[in-house]
């Protein structure tokens, strides 16, 4: 059975940047969503058997009761929040919801400490008040019905900055909380790794230049917007990078995609058709 896997990115730049270190360049919704898309790169490098589902991949903002209405909608097997912990102290730790008679989420919870203090080791990290396991009355872990757990990888205003600056820190802590899940819902492992960069990052640059296709050209679509998602494949889940505005591609398809269109570009990715986003031009 496909297990369903919820990823709460905490905050959310549009409106909520959550706690930040100013002087050293640090916004914890940033980090929230770096820690989550290295989490899901892992995931789909080293395990099957899965799917996911999150708050958000941009900027955006949803209130703490729409976190765990979407988790609920969707039938998720596990909830996991994603923090950076400010108040100046220093170290991890994890919460459930104070009030839980839920052996499975207390199990959710000893699996992702496990691996995460483990890895927090490594980089001289110890627990927060030398206990990790905390608990309390958190509106996404009282709100959702599946095992829930919220992590705070560090302080971002203590001497755990220097950490936060550290992308090999980051992904370490990220890769645990990954391994933890997968050990929680064992999780098949892949017979084959593939690299775990998240696949925004894998993306960097936008594909402009034509790659070599059979398919005939039947015009070109022009981004119209500052930033626009492609994708590896006729999903609208299998974001791989980010288009310009004013890039130009070589469209070769036009394919229905559950109730909505993308063009099929000559490199072999996909990008909506939605007009108000992109202007398609027949050749």
């Amino acid at each position: 059975m496909i297990k369903k896997i919820y990823l709460d990115e905490g905050h959310g730049e549009s409106k909520d940047s959550g706690a930040v270190n100013a002087k050293e360049g640090l916004m914890e919704a940033k980090l929230n969503l770096q820690l989550s898309n290295y989490v899901i790169a892992f995931l789909k490098a080293n395990y099957t058997g899965f799917e996911i589902n999150r708050t958000r991949s941009d900027r955006t903002f949803a209130s703490l009761e729409a976190r765990a209405v979407k988790a609920n909608k969707w039938g998720a097997d596990v909830f996991v929040s994603i923090h950076v912990n400010a108040g100046g102290g220093t170290g991890f730790e994890s919460f459930i919801y104070n009030k839980t008679t839920s052996f499975k989420t207390k199990e959710l919870q000893k699996c992702i400490n496990n691996r995460a203090m483990d890895a927090a080791k490594k980089h001289g990290l110890g627990a927060h008040g030398n206990q990790s396991y905390k608990s309390g009355n958190l509106s996404v872990l009282r709100n959702t019905n599946m095992p829930a757990c919220l992590t705070e990888i560090c302080y971002i205003d203590s001497e755990d900055y220097k950490l936060l600056k550290n992308n090999n820190f980051l992904k370490d802590m990220a890769e645990a909380y990954a391994e933890g899940i997968a050990d929680f819902l064992s999780l098949p492992k892949q017979s084959n790794n593939k690299k775990s960069e998240p696949e925004k990052e894998q993306a960097q640059k936008p594909i402009k230049a034509p790659a070599k296709s059979d398919d005939k050209a039947i015009g070109t679509v022009k981004v119209k917007v500052k930033d626009l998602w492609y994708y590896n494949k006729a999903d609208w889940n299998a974001k791989v990078g980010k288009a310009k505005k004013d890039d130009v591609f070589t469209v070769v398809d036009k394919v229905k995609v559950n109730t909505a269109y993308m063009y099929k570009l000559v490199s072999g990715t996909f990008i909506t058709a939605y007009e108000g986003y992109v202007q398609f031009e027949s050749k």
